[in-house]
């Protein structure tokens, strides 16, 4: 569960992007607040004691505090209660503004030094645009010069001030906002010498004050924001805010018992896509769109603008794959549409898109690397809003990853000849955690290449360090036919042989072979376990001595039987479980096809026993 500190623009932002994505939080304020958000209002203030209590009974994993930077006090109040029940934090902070080169501001630590300053000074018309809270702190101020004070228009804004014993003329109940001459003229009603302002951020309208006090040739001074203490995380825009969010939720808030489901690149560059068209349409982005899935089910994504001109746009989405192991989760997917006059819709390469080098996939060579399922959700989607706005026209639609290059070297492409970039993929939009059927989507592709090559061989192992030891013996054979199956060997044998394989050799590491000699084609933890009783039997078989069977059947670990019968001692032992995983295999192989198996034992110098479809060696 997640606890928001909010009653803020910022607070305001990320209530609204947790409820886009339908996260469930609790949103706190110091009073009651007007902003509409969707979690479970918590009105009242709270020390550490209180918060650190409501954490532990509610189960919160993460707080976000989203607060004013002046709220110095619950800065340190959450800080303390997250060090006490170990939870991590996230500060949405102001970005902080370049003042630089601005000859009206003077800064100032704290309002003691402000207020020192002002008694010192000979302005006595002031305009304090800091809030209701500030009264107090600038007493000696107002009770000795005309400080009028601009707070906002509520019931407990007036009520505050009223408290403070300030004299109602110097106080302007008003709405803020960034209209430059709604300062000026407030200004230039109160007499203003001199305006007054906290270091507020974008949200706090700082720019349009400054732009006020050039104006009006007038001083602006200014406290500096108090440092905040070390959050564990801090960002400072709504898109950071939400690609840090989707990492924490996947690390602090996973349920294996129910994993997070979540969204292909293509529904996200669909999304995109959307996005760009109806900013071309009305002039501004939407802050969220719909997406129709092929399922015909609708889900909607946050969308970030980027920019519009002329016939152009491009916007950003934030890839969620839930809790899926998904390299490009957190990541930026992005779209420029561009409206054309030739008819239909055209797919470009962007920047950290891949392109198409090998022919084998779905998608030609020289294309870029946007699969069919992604290509029909965007067409279908330009299709109907063309209509829709009774447009006949044509579109552009350029997919970009920024960090797309970058990401690709985490993924199959470079063995499927896809460079510069990621694919952006997707058959049902949705990406569903650890799923077998989508890993073996990744593979078939990779077989499609390398039986393209023209070798018709194919090397499987369950990753990059059993490739690393059987590499030196297939030295003719190009990357791409090197495919990497995880855990799942039965299916991918069978795709190898679906798609024209006619030399298959299988080379898995000791671990995996004696689970795959029990007759597990499936070897992952979920589906069966490391069988100490089925080694001590093969053992038994052998003829190995009893002192060595009751070691074996008291091992938890497969590699450990490896420190009791060293590979080169008995070659016997190791020889009879290749023999058991090549008769689990040979099912799955055709007469017309070739099939080696390989066990590795990684023990220094490698140790290999071969089976091919005529015999075992």
């Amino acid at each position: 569960m997640i606890l928001l500190f909010g009653g803020t623009t910022e607070g305001r932002k990320a209530a609204r992007l947790l409820g886009i994505i339908g996260q469930d939080y609790y949103y706190s304020t110091k009073a009651q607040t007007s902003q509409k958000v969707g979690g479970r209002l918590i009105v009242g203030a709270m020390d550490a004691d209180a918060m650190a209590k409501f954490c532990s009974t509610k189960g919160i994993r993460l707080i976000i505090d989203a607060a004013h930077p002046f709220a110095v006090d619950l800065h340190h109040n959450i800080q303390n209660a997250a060090i006490r029940c170990n939870i991590t934090t996230l500060r949405f902070e102001r970005p902080v503004p370049d003042f630089l080169n601005n000859n009206h501001v003077r800064f100032f630590d704290d309002f003691v030094s402000l207020e020192e300053a002002l008694l010192n000074s000979e302005f006595e018309n002031i305009l304090a645009l800091t809030g209701v809270q500030t009264i107090p702190k600038l007493r000696a101020v107002w009770q000795s010069r005309q400080c009028y004070f601009r707070i906002l228009d509520t019931r407990l804004s007036r009520y505050k001030a009223n408290e403070y014993g300030i004299p109602q003329h110097l106080v302007i109940p008003m709405a803020p906002d960034e209209d430059v001459d709604s300062i000026v003229a407030l200004a230039k009603k109160t007499g203003a010498r001199v305006l007054l302002s906290k270091e507020s951020g974008a949200s706090g309208f700082i720019q349009s004050k400054i732009e006020a006090a050039s104006l009006l040739k007038v001083p602006l001074w200014m406290v500096r924001r108090p440092p905040l203490p070390d959050f564990s995380y801090k960002v400072f825009s709504q898109k950071e805010f939400l690609q840090r969010f989707y990492q924490l939720r996947k690390e602090l808030m996973q349920d294996k018992s129910a994993l997070r489901k979540g969204y292909t690149t293509g529904t996200c560059l669909t999304a995109a896509a959307k996005a760009c068209f109806l900013g071309l349409m009305t002039g501004d982005f939407p802050d969220e769109v719909s997406v129709m899935l092929p399922d015909g089910s609708e889900v909607v994504l946050p969308v970030f603008p980027g920019k519009i001109e002329d016939s152009k746009a491009s916007c950003i989405v934030i890839k969620d794959a839930g809790d899926d192991a998904d390299v490009i989760h957190g990541h930026e997917i992005g779209c420029e549409l561009k409206i054309c006059s030739a008819s239909g819709v055209k797919f470009l390469q962007g920047k950290g898109v891949g392109r198409v080098t090998l022919s084998g996939l779905q998608i030609p060579v020289g294309q870029p690397a946007i699969n069919p399922v992604p290509r029909q959700m965007v067409s279908k989607m330009l299709g109907h809003l063309a209509q829709e706005y009774d447009l006949e026209t044509g579109f552009e639609v350029r997919a970009f990853v920024p960090e797309g290059e970058k990401l690709a070297a985490k993924t199959f492409n470079p063995r499927v000849g896809v460079e510069g970039g990621i694919s952006i993929i997707g058959t049902s939009g949705r990406v569903i955690p650890f799923s077998s059927e989508a890993f073996l989507a990744s593979i078939r592709p990779q077989l499609a290449v390398a039986m393209e090559t023209g070798f018709r061989e194919v090397v499987l192992t369950s990753g990059k360090r059993s490739e690393n030891l059987i590499r030196s013996d297939f030295s003719h054979l190009p990357d791409t036919a090197f495919v990497h199956f995880g855990n799942l060997i039965g299916d991918t044998i069978r795709l190898a042989v679906e798609e024209g394989a006619e030399k298959i050799t299988l080379a898995l590491m000791f671990a995996k072979s004696t689970k795959l000699a029990a007759g597990n084609l499936n070897t992952h933890s979920k589906n069966c376990r490391f069988d100490s009783d089925f080694l001590a039997g093969i053992a038994r078989n052998c003829g190995l001595t009893s002192d060595v069977i009751d070691k074996i059947e008291s091992v938890k670990m497969a590699n450990a039987v490896l420190d009791i019968i060293p590979p080169q001692v008995s070659p016997l032992f190791f020889q009879a479980i290749a023999t058991k995983c090549f008769e689990v295999c040979k099912p799955l192989i055709p007469e017309d096809v070739l099939f080696r198996f390989v066990m590795l034992t990684g023990k220094g110098s490698r140790f290999k026993i071969e089976c091919s479809s005529g015999s075992a060696h």
